[in-house]
């Protein structure tokens, strides 16, 4: 990421946990995240602490604990079709962030999204038209698929920098909005 020494320390630092554990998740090391019931006691007695709040696609394939090798509770995960943002992600992500505590927002797209496809496609697609009309708003007359991907990521993060509560924490250097894209054909994660 081109701009991550800009970011406030915390961020950078959540940051580069991400990173480095998507480094494991591609080259297929352990994964030694805290999955214990030791861990499931201890975040039932303390509440959850997460590192990252992190807004992916629902797709199946696109699993961020496993993506990033991350354990119980260090991910304050929001999973909707085509990464899009309405009201309740909204109002998730301001708890994630506002509440919880976490440094950084991470807007998670993905290649082969299937939401962002259906979009590209003409015609009605029924009980879809209100996630896909969001996702032809964000990416326009683009046709190309991945780079339609990124447009849909960097719309979903113009829509959460205009939410107040999420302004003030990233004016105030307390928060770190940026993009990501995982690459289904490899398991990498590129941020932006």
């Amino acid at each position: 990421m081109d701009a991550e020494s800009a970011l406030p320390e915390r961020a950078r630092a959540a940051l580069a946990r991400l990173v480095e554990g998507n480094r494991k998740f591609v080259a297929e090391e352990a994964f030694d995240a805290d999955l214990s019931t030791a861990r499931v006691a201890q975040l039932a007695a303390d509440g959850q602490h997460p590192f990252a709040t992190v807004i992916a696609c629902s797709d199946a394939r696109v699993v961020p604990e496993h993506l990033f090798k991350c354990g119980l509770g260090d991910i304050f995960c929001i999973r909707t079709a085509g990464n899009t943002i309405g009201s309740g992600e909204l109002a998730s992500a301001v708890y994630g962030c506002a509440h919880l505590g976490t440094a950084l927002l991470v807007v998670l797209g993905h290649t082969g999204c299937g939401a962002v496809g259906a979009a590209l496609e003409p015609g009605d697609h029924g009980a879809l038209e209100p996630i896909l009309g969001k996702i032809r708003a964000a990416i326009g007359d683009e046709r190309d698929p991945h780079a339609a991907s990124v447009a849909n990521v960097r719309a979903s993060i113009d829509a959460l920098r205009a939410q107040p509560d999420l302004a003030r924490l990233e004016a105030a250097g307390a928060l770190a909005i940026v993009g990501a894209l995982y690459h289904t054909d490899t398991g990498a994660v590129t941020f932006f």
